[in-house]
């Protein structure tokens, strides 16, 4: 089985710990890829997994997928998806490269995102 044939496995069966685990499996040339599958996923779990899996690599085609994730609706897994919009913030935008502020202020995560939403045109759901 291909890379990305085993991380699509991973972001579409949600295995969280998994997914964990394969981060630093990812590499350069798994990201076109990756990016290309985020386009086809149907859910907001499975997408907020995506990132999850490629959030220690910084890599220019994922910036239209951080931006659509920072959109991610938070009526599911409220605290996974909010960590997982911090990884995507400090990706988007060093300045924002304040984990552990978002971590414990979740109100400043908040207004981050949607301040980085607004400067891009973004609407969140």
């Amino acid at each position: 089985m291909r890379a990305v044939e085993r991380f699509e496995a991973l972001v579409q069966s949600l295995s969280w710990v998994e997914i964990e685990f394969a981060r630093p499996n990812v590499r350069a040339e798994h990201i076109e890829d990756l990016v290309r599958l985020y386009w086809t996923l149907d859910h907001w779990p499975q997408r907020v997994a995506l990132v999850q899996l490629v959030q220690d690599r910084d890599h220019p085609a994922l910036r239209p997928v951080l931006l659509d994730l920072l959109r991610a609706p938070l009526a599911e897994d409220t605290e996974n998806v909010e960590l997982t919009k911090a990884a995507a913030l400090r990706l988007i935008d060093p300045r924002y490269d304040t984990f552990m502020t978002f971590y414990e202020d979740r109100a400043a995560l908040h207004a981050a995102v949607r301040e980085v939403l607004d400067a891009h045109g973004a609407a969140q759901e």
